[in-house]
């Protein structure tokens, strides 16, 4: 059975591609679901726009029975033959196309790639075997134009959730078998909401909801929009934070007669409401909010509606968690209006709705964070066994030093560790087996040490931080205990920081905080700071590389072609050329080091 292409290995497999032709061969098969001979008749008057916004835009297949005539196929929009299907292509390859038309001098009528059907096999395979070579055989060197339209067809069924005959029909498969290894099996639940899902285009009944009433098909849109609108155009008329806009616009909306957020005490002290809105916050002590609730059990991570509590007056609820990544800010309480129950659209709109804040928070944070004159600059020390840096320099006796962390995605980062007086053995050792940590991998070895990467997913007091919009500056693991220093915008409440920090890692504590002013650089002594760091050769060759498209994609000048230009060899050019590169970024990442540790 062909194998779908993931992310990453397609993105290498484009990416290895030796010529801007072999590249779009590859993407109009595995963007556009092309076979081989499709790929070379495919011209610029196939491509035709939607109509509507939309991320694709529509091509055209001709079916290549240049026989067939209007009564056995659709005309051509360009030339008069017959036209098998119409697939979907998204608009970042359409605008590649024609831009590679318009370089090429490609005519409407003439094919983008002017090769045979088995030339084209044998560029898939050839890319497929350069990938393989760089990617240490992640991509397989087998790679076949059949795998690249089963990624094609898995891209649209399990990353954008594409009706199977849609895609059955874009892709020119007679039926959907071919498709099933994508598709998952229904369990009850689902199939119970698949049939009873409305056909498109019909009446249909009123559905009950979770309370046991029934939902009113004039109110089809689940409630909470204002709040989502809140985050998305800012808060002109308040404090400008999120976290009491949205309940303000909550409590505007007819459906609402309250909304808060609270945080969670901590030591036994009392709820702090975050923001409120259609009641005062003392009046929501009063009604016994300190007592519990079901915001408390939202801040345990999951939603929960009531059709009555005393804090609520007797009125239906809803609370949800406020959260980003592994980050919990709160809860969001919404109180109805009336005593229509709260049914199952409304709740997981304000999930989504409690997610969507927990990431404005943390984003205004990191917006202010970049724009201050002056942060609040935090130290957070720790020795919990769960903070993997703490353990490894326990059990090595050594120091470990953050070089630099790069994120790998939603919850997960690369650290980029300098090592003394330990070996990467006995690294390898400590990280084998511990929870959340993986991927070790050994950048260079000296006398007093060495450099290594890992990969975390949990148990970094590094990604804690960040994730409540902080910026780690420092962080020193020895003898147990880790050290970091972090920045937050000025005047944050660090409360909430430091209770997170604590409820990720026992015996930690907030050794200091204090506001520091932030030495401002200029654009222009930036440029001359980094200036200097070259040599006359090196900042020729760095500009004829830039000036002559060499860093462009795709290329507009090859190495052999700036070389001559400059009248040197290639590998004259080459030499001057890393070394021009490694200059500019120790300017970069050399003085963040320096900035950080000052």
């Amino acid at each position: 059975m062909p194998d779908a292409l993931d992310t990453e290995a397609y993105d290498a497999l484009v990416t290895a591609a030796e010529t801007y032709r072999a590249a779009l061969t590859v993407r109009l098969a595995g963007e556009a679901g092309l076979r081989a001979d499709e790929i070379g008749r495919v011209t610029p008057g196939h491509l035709r726009e939607v109509g509507v916004a939309s991320e694709h835009v529509l091509l055209a297949v001709p079916s290549g029975d240049e026989s067939a005539g209007p009564e056995t196929a659709d005309e051509s929009p360009n030339d008069g033959g017959s036209i098998d299907r119409e697939t979907v292509a998204p608009a970042s390859l359409a605008a590649e196309l024609r831009r590679y038309a318009d370089s090429e001098g490609i005519g409407e009528t003439d094919p983008f790639v002017s090769v045979s059907a088995r030339r084209i096999q044998m560029v898939v395979r050839e890319t497929a075997t350069r990938a393989s070579a760089r990617t240490d055989g992640t991509v397989s060197p087998d790679v076949t134009v059949n795998d690249l339209r089963h990624t094609f067809a898995r891209r649209l069924l399990v990353d954008r959730d594409v009706d199977p005959h849609a895609v059955r029909d874009a892709g020119g498969w007679e039926t959907t078998a071919p498709l099933d290894p994508y598709l998952d099996r229904l369990d009850g639940r689902a199939l119970a909401e698949a049939v009873a899902r409305p056909p498109s285009g019909r009446d249909a009944p009123a559905a009950p909801n979770d309370a046991g009433g029934t939902s009113d098909p004039d109110r089809a849109a689940p409630t909470g929009l204002a709040g989502f609108e809140a985050i998305a155009t800012g808060d002109d008329d308040g404090d400008g934070r999120p976290i009491s806009a949205v309940p303000r616009r909550l409590a505007a909306d007819d459906r609402w007669a309250e909304a808060w957020v609270v945080r969670e005490p901590t030591d036994g002290g009392r709820v702090d409401v975050a923001g409120a809105a259609g009641v005062e916050p003392e009046a929501l002590r009063e009604r016994g909010l300190v007592d519990g609730g079901p915001w408390h059990d939202a801040l345990e991570g999951t939603a929960v509606t009531t059709d009555g509590h005393p804090t609520t007056g007797g009125r239906p609820a809803v609370a949800v968690p406020v959260t980003y990544e592994n980050v919990t800010h709160g809860s969001l309480c919404a109180v109805a209006a009336d005593g229509r129950p709260v049914d199952a659209p409304e709740r997981r709109t304000t999930e989504v709705l409690g997610r969507s804040l927990g990431w404005a928070v943390t984003a205004r944070r990191w917006r202010k964070l970049l724009h201050s004159d002056a942060v609040t600059e935090v130290e957070f020390q720790t020795t919990d066994d769960a903070a993997f840096l703490a353990r490894a320099s326990a059990a090595l006796d050594c120091q470990i030093d953050l070089s630099s962390t790069v994120t790998v995605s939603d919850d997960t980062s690369r650290l980029y560790l300098s090592v003394t007086d330990a070996r990467p053995q006995g690294i390898a050792d400590v990280v084998d087996g511990l929870p959340g940590v993986s991927d070790l991998r050994l950048i260079e070895t000296d006398e007093e040490g060495c450099s290594v990467s890992v990969q975390v997913t949990e148990g970094s007091a590094v990604q804690t931080l960040t994730d409540y919009g902080a910026t780690v500056r420092d962080a020193t693991a020895a003898d147990g205990r880790v050290r970091v220093i972090a920045d937050l915008p000025e005047g944050t409440d660090v409360r909430p920081v430091a209770d997170g920090f604590r409820r990720a890692f026992d015996e930690a504590r907030l050794a200091s905080k204090e506001s520091v002013a932030r030495s401002p650089r200029t654009e222009s002594s930036l440029r001359e700071g980094v200036k200097d760091r070259f040599t006359d050769r090196q900042w020729t060759a760095l500009s004829a590389a830039y000036h002559s498209g060499y860093f462009d994609w795709p290329r507009g000048s090859t190495a052999e072609e700036v070389a001559d230009a400059m009248d040197v060899s290639s590998p004259t050019f080459h030499n001057h050329l890393r070394k021009a590169q490694r200059a500019l970024l120790d300017g970069l990442f050399e003085d963040e080091r320096r900035l950080r540790r000052s």
